[in-house]
């Protein structure tokens, strides 16, 4: 009986006559080694193409060492393994993630195992508690005859380390010594999982020979038999050509003949042609070249006008430079004439309260002008009422003189014309002193209320000159004041204009 060496985490077996391995249900199944070195799951390399096939040295799984990987928790460290263990126990123990273990150190892809990311098959991921930041699995390889090798894979973030004996290096040297011990990670052909051998006993001969070509490594010659086959095919093809041409020489060679002279016609109306293309090239030439002397002209010109342009542009950039220079002093100009504008608008807000209550004196003095007007419109009244008495008192007084004189010229004549004198009467002479005694008195009395009237109408003019040029000097200083408001008020909005129009007018830098 034949017994095929196994790695520690396949579930139990059992021999049956004849030597036939089978496992219990939910187990994987090793593969049967093939020529060359045993892997570390018990399986040969296949030989490389040109080299003997001398069986080469056994090797098997001595050891593993797992440290948080998928239901391993700490550190566990299984064997020594003998060339050949069978691992056995109940479903859920651990023998499918022993097996992925020893898959995942031998280099398998993270999807064969079970698992969606790398860092999943940290203990505990899963479940969104990992154990670690880091887990590792790594395996002693012995062989016959040479020192036990170390390898061992390396989970550390989202990545993995690959190390031999201690020693980080690539995957591609991961791989590259793995395949030297016959362990192919694209073949996969170091495990052979539960169901493997019925899949491949029901498999055709073409799907066998496809596996057997991806176990054996055929199937990397593939192209050279690809090449090699359709440089054959070629070469056939071409003795086949070449047969077929060899026997049509001779008639070719009939042909040639008559070929030559049609070609030696062809060759003379060609020459022609090659004239007349050669005269049609030198017209063109000659009028491009009188076309280029044009353009070149124009181009002369164009260059004289961009040069201008230069000129103008550096005059504008000149003048552009003294317009920020000027807009530089605009500015500080501006600033100062806001500093102005805030302090008329101090001494605006300052001088208000005057303006307020200069304007209330005002009215107030305009309302005594008033009065004062009213009084002297009365006065004036009272004044041409006792005009019109005094007149009529004088024209009273005139009349009186008048017949006093009047009287003694009539007197006088009739004294004259009768050549005495006349002597008045004791009573008349009387009522005349007494007549003219009041009338004295009353003319004197006229005299001093006229007199009077005339000094209080003096006074109530002087009072009233006194009030309207107070009036006039009031009007003048609120004139004032309101001619200045005004004129501060219109500084303001050209200032404000002047500013609006600065910015506006500031080129963009």
């Amino acid at each position: 009986r034949e017994v095929w060496p196994v790695s520690r985490d396949l579930p139990c077996w059992r021999l049956r006559e004849g030597g036939v391995a089978v496992a219990e249900p939910g187990a994987a199944i090793p593969a049967r080694p093939l020529a060359g070195p045993v892997s570390a799951a018990g399986r040969r390399s296949p030989p490389s193409p040109g080299s003997p096939r001398s069986p080469p040295a056994m090797g098997f799984l001595k050891l593993i060492e797992i440290e948080n990987f998928k239901s391993y928790k700490g550190r566990q460290i299984i064997g020594p393994f003998r060339r050949f263990t069978a691992i056995i126990g109940p479903n859920g123990s651990g023998k499918s993630n022993l097996m992925d273990a020893i898959s995942f150190v031998l280099g398998e892809k993270t999807s064969n195992l079970r698992v969606k990311t790398l860092r999943d098959l940290i203990h505990g991921a899963p479940v969104g508690k990992p154990a670690a930041n880091r887990a590792f699995v790594s395996m002693v390889y012995s062989e016959d005859g040479a020192e036990d090798r170390t390898f061992a894979r390396v989970i550390v973030g989202g990545s993995s380390e690959y190390k031999i004996n201690n020693k980080v290096v690539q995957l591609s040297e991961y791989s590259e010594e793995l395949e030297k011990l016959g362990i192919l990670i694209k073949a996969r052909n170091f495990l052979v999982f539960q169901g493997a051998v019925e899949s491949i006993a029901m498999k055709n001969p073409k799907e066998r020979t496809a596996l057997f070509e991806e176990i054996s490594r055929s199937g990397e010659l593939a192209q050279e038999y690809d090449k090699r086959k359709k440089e054959m095919v070629k070469a056939e093809e071409d003795t086949q050509f070449n047969y077929h041409r060899k026997k049509n020489i001779a008639a070719e060679r009939k042909e040639a003949k008559q070929e030559k002279e049609e070609a030696d016609r062809y060759q003379r109306l060609k020459d022609e042609v090659v004239r007349a293309q050669v005269q049609l090239q030198l017209f063109k030439l000659y009028h491009n070249e009188a076309e280029i002397e044009k353009l070149n002209k124009e181009l002369g010109s164009k260059n004289k006008e961009i040069d201008k342009d230069k000129k103008r542009m550096d005059k504008v950039e000149d003048e552009l430079k003294d317009k920020k220079k000027e807009l530089g002093k605009m500015m500080r100009e501006q600033q100062q004439i806001e500093k102005e504008i805030k302090e008329k608008d101090a001494e605006l807000n300052q001088k208000r309260p005057q303006y307020i209550k200069a304007k209330e004196n005002t009215s107030h003095k305009i309302k005594k002008l008033e009065a004062a007007k009213k009084s002297l419109q009365n006065a004036q009244k009272q004044y041409k009422k006792r005009k019109g008495d005094m007149d009529e008192l004088e024209k009273e007084m005139l009349s009186v003189e008048k017949a006093r004189q009047e009287f003694e010229e009539r007197m006088e004549e009739e004294s004259q014309s009768q050549g005495r004198d006349l002597t008045l009467e004791e009573n008349q002479v009387k009522k005349y002193h007494r007549l003219k005694e009041e009338a004295s008195k009353r003319a004197a009395t006229l005299a001093q209320e006229l007199e009077k009237f005339n000094r209080d109408q003096k006074a109530d003019q002087d009072r009233l000159d006194l009030e309207e040029r107070k009036k006039v000097e009031t009007e003048a200083k609120i004139k004032q004041k309101l001619r200045e408001i005004e004129e501060n008020q219109k500084r303001i909005e050209k200032l404000e204009e002047y500013i609006a129009t600065s910015k506006y007018a500031q080129p963009c830098p």
